[in-house]
């Protein structure tokens, strides 16, 4: 009865500290008001293929991996990249090919994922989340107390848009149609193989996003945060007045910056913490951008695409015409992860994966509902 009693106690400690400050605003934003919750949990004994189209069905890249009752890691798109990377050899031939991508596709959760998930506790600031996950070079974390079941994710892109205020309602009025650029001569934003299933000589040309968002270098850093919200992207090209391509943006770029803020505007919060961000909200695009772009042929193979990409560490690869050097396109990881795995292009709300049993066990807290 003690313990249980003791547990209780604990439990009730962890919820006063994650919840919001009742009166006032909070000096520092922390991460407790920022979590994503009530969201996937995957089994360490799903397969790679039914984990890819969960993922893909709950817009998310990556999920926390329970071992009946107890979180036992975190499984992201990059643990599936290296996954694909590693199983295919560069010499494979095509009739290998069929073989191995089954394989892999069988292959269970518990041996590709992150065994031992970063955690934070709730009350720290999220410029400390940006610090670990930049250290890190991780997109998410699991928010956690010593003695508490998981709270719930902090991703890189709940910092920055946090941080940034980037919320829903600052991006009514937001035209992201005034930033679209689309390949000339293309019609459809894919064109996949009609059975969606990749093959040793599937090319990028057929999984690549074709209508793009993209950002002037002059552009303001608040304003590239609104577009990579209202566009739900997580990073764009950057063209010059004559459509050529000089940079990429993504959101890692601004986390980056935002561990530019003074530490002494950080101790002190509040106004001094809110007028720093406001002056990095003015830089430009041209400031922070990567102005190295790795690039890709529309010709390559899906299996070069996701060698390139592991081996980088890229979310995303430039797709150019090889003669022209012209943007036709962009081919994200998680494009690569899904057409590997099996994942039909485009939104499958009743799609592919309309089949896999979304049982409560996935939703949520194995302890209790609504938080992991």
């Amino acid at each position: 009865m003690r313990l249980q009693a003791l547990a209780c106690l604990l439990r009730a400690l962890t919820c006063l500290l994650a919840a919001p400050a009742s009166t006032g605003l909070a000096s520092v934003p922390v991460v407790s008001r920022h979590l994503s919750t009530n969201t996937l949990t995957l089994q360490d004994e799903d397969s790679l293929r039914d984990s890819a189209r969960l993922l893909k069905r709950f817009h998310v890249t990556g999920a926390p991996v329970a071992d009946g009752s107890s979180l036992s890691g975190i499984l992201s798109r990059n643990d599936l990249l290296v996954a694909i990377d590693a199983a295919f050899p560069s010499d494979t031939t095509e009739t290998e090919f069929a073989g191995k991508i089954q394989s892999l596709q069988e292959s269970q959760v518990w041996q590709v994922m992150a065994s031992a998930p970063t955690t934070i506790i709730p009350d720290a600031s999220l410029l400390t989340a940006a610090r670990i996950m930049e250290g890190k070079k991780l997109n998410r974390l699991m928010a956690k107390s010593t003695y508490s079941s998981v709270l719930g994710v902090i991703s890189s892109t709940d910092v920055v848009f946090a941080l940034l205020k980037c919320d829903a309602a600052s991006t009514e009025g937001f035209d992201i149609d005034e930033f679209t650029y689309r390949c000339t001569g293309d019609t459809d934003d894919r064109t996949s193989p009609a059975d969606d299933e990749c093959a040793l000589d599937t090319s990028v040309g057929s999984y690549m996003t074709k209508r793009l968002y993209v950002m002037q270098p002059s552009m303001s850093l608040k304003d590239a945060a609104r577009l990579l919200r209202a566009a739900d992207v997580t990073g764009a090209p950057v063209l010059d007045e004559n459509d050529e391509l000089v940079g990429v943006i993504s959101r890692n770029d601004l986390l980056k910056v935002l561990l530019t803020i003074p530490p002494e505007a950080e101790a002190a919060g509040g106004e001094a913490l809110a007028e720093a961000i406001a002056q990095l909200e003015t830089k430009q695009v041209a400031d922070v951008m990567s102005r190295k772009s790795i690039t890709i042929s529309p010709q390559a193979t899906m299996l070069e695409a996701a060698k390139l990409l592991a081996r980088e560490k890229l979310n995303r690869l430039m797709v150019v015409e090889p003669e022209s050097g012209d943007l036709c396109g962009v081919l994200s990881s998680t494009d690569v992860v899904f057409a590997m795995l099996g994942c039909a292009v485009g939104p499958s709300e009743d799609g592919d994966d309309a089949d896999i049993d979304i049982e409560e066990s996935r939703l949520g807290n194995m302890y209790r509902r609504g938080v992991y």
